[in-house]
């Protein structure tokens, strides 16, 4: 029996034919999205739909090609909307409706969609997001931010958001018209699309290393769907392994994203976010002028307080004066009289001690007046024998003194050949041990100065001195 052989064309077209009998209507595919472009020349969208591996980071088992034509996507877009999708984007989980082709020149199987189930895609949503909560509750991750203390007083804030965008206008509007002395710290990353869950987390690391008190992610309104990346369980470990407290304000009213669950505050606007921060901070402000408040009403309470005490003090004080007084004008009464009975008596009697010691005294010092006469008339007479004596005695000492002085006078000794001679300071020099090598002398002679300086000072030996 002979084996029948096709021609490639053949092949194809017949692979084309048994396709087409297989599935004549549309079909409805599951998957995930994988390479999604949608900046094509007629307004198409091309993207695979993949079947991601058991694990995450295993390659896909199986891929399918699709193409969204212009006509239909707006059938599909109308019918996302309605669901609440903005749109989908790569990584999404969707069930789409469409015709299988099979292309013989190119041998390319591809499905032409022209439509989506989206209560699948937040179902599915849905499942993944409460796969990621059930983990992290299991590793007690989930509240773990909300349990850092936050600060007293937030006014150092790391900021994530798009550059540009609403959300980072709105946020910082906020702050800046609180009148409070808020710090942004602002670090770019995409909020939405490939590539936005690393962004956003090396965004969250980078302020986690800078000197801020709260991190702040906020992004503006979407879609379910649009919130893909803050459901990321990547994201939410982030957040939740951080020791800073986290605040998100996504811009969805009901939806709830894990990284709300797992930020230490969650709220709905990037506004309200940072609304909080400023009533914290206002709150601290009005604990303090609270504060103050109280301190000058404890104090103005004590000060009437010690106010009345000085005033029942002082009038006590004023009463025992007074009542002191009174007493003290009677003992002084009383005293003055008695003063003056005895005051009369001690002159009396003082009087007459008076007149008996004037009389002893009288005749005492007419006695004695009597023999210091006597005595100065004896003196006197010696005086007048003995004073010739005495003065001829003393003269001839003065003219010996003279004599003896003349002879030590210095001016005679220098007029005989002798000097002196004098150091700077003035003192005479006496022994070679006085000066040293360099020092000035001035040597005194009978006529006038000789100065000069020490070249040598050498002592006589013992055998030259009696040599």
């Amino acid at each position: 029996m002979s084996v029948e052989t096709y021609t490639v064309a053949e092949l194809t077209r017949q692979v084309g034919y048994v396709l087409e009998d297989a599935f004549p209507d549309d079909l409805w595919v599951t998957g995930e999205i994988s390479g999604l472009n949608r900046n094509t020349r007629g307004g198409h969208v091309y993207f695979d739909l993949v079947e991601p591996g058991d694990e995450p980071g295993q390659p896909t088992t199986a891929l399918l090609s699709v193409v969204l034509f212009r006509m239909n996507k707006e059938v599909v877009n109308r019918t996302m909307k309605r669901a609440g999708i903005a749109r989908i984007d790569n990584g999404v989980h969707v069930r789409i409706r469409g015709a299988l082709t099979y292309n013989d020149r190119n041998s390319r199987l591809q499905l032409r969609m022209t439509g989506i189930d989206p209560t699948y895609t937040l179902g599915r949503l849905a499942i993944d997001r409460e796969q990621v909560l059930r983990a992290l509750r299991a590793e007690g991750l989930v509240d773990r931010n909300a349990r850092l203390p936050f600060p007293r007083v937030p006014l150092r804030v790391g900021l994530v958001t798009a550059a540009g965008s609403a959300a980072y206008h709105d946020f910082v509007h906020e702050l800046e018209h609180s009148g409070f002395a808020f710090h942004v710290q602002f670090v770019d990353a995409k909020v939405q699309g490939v590539g936005a869950g690393d962004q956003v987390m090396r965004a969250i690391r980078t302020l986690a290393a800078r000197d801020v008190d709260v991190i702040a992610l906020v992004r503006g309104g979407g879609s379910r769907a649009d919130l893909a990346t803050f459901d990321a369980e990547a994201l939410a470990r982030t957040i939740a392994t951080l020791d800073v407290p986290v605040l998100t304000g996504v811009g969805h009213e009901v939806d709830r994203s894990i990284a709300d669950d797992v930020a230490h505050r969650a709220y709905k606007t990037p506004t309200a976010c940072a609304a909080g921060l400023v009533a914290a901070v206002r709150a601290f402000d009005d604990d303090v002028e609270g504060l103050w408040t109280d301190i000058a009403h404890v104090a103005q309470a004590a000060v009437r307080e010690h106010d009345e005490r000085v005033r029942v003090d002082a009038r006590s004080c004023a009463r025992a004066a007074r009542t002191l007084l009174r007493g003290a004008e009677v003992d002084a009464t009383n005293v003055a009289a008695r003063v003056a009975r005895e005051a009369g008596h001690t002159l009396a009697r003082a009087s007459v001690r008076l007149d008996r010691r004037r009389d002893q005294a009288t005749a005492r010092a007419e006695a004695h007046l009597t023999r210091g006469t006597a005595r100065l008339e004896a003196a006197s007479r010696t005086v007048r024998t003995r004073a010739p004596r005495e003065l001829t005695a003393a003269e001839r000492r003065l003219e010996l003194a003279e004599a003896h002085l003349r002879a030590l006078d210095p001016a005679r000794l220098l007029a005989r050949g002798w000097s002196i001679t004098r150091g700077t300071d003035g003192r005479a020099v006496r022994s070679v041990a006085d000066v040293a090598p360099g020092d000035p002398l001035v040597t005194r002679l009978a006529d006038g100065e000789l100065h000069s300086t020490v070249a040598q000072a050498t002592p006589f030996t013992e055998v030259e001195e009696h040599g």
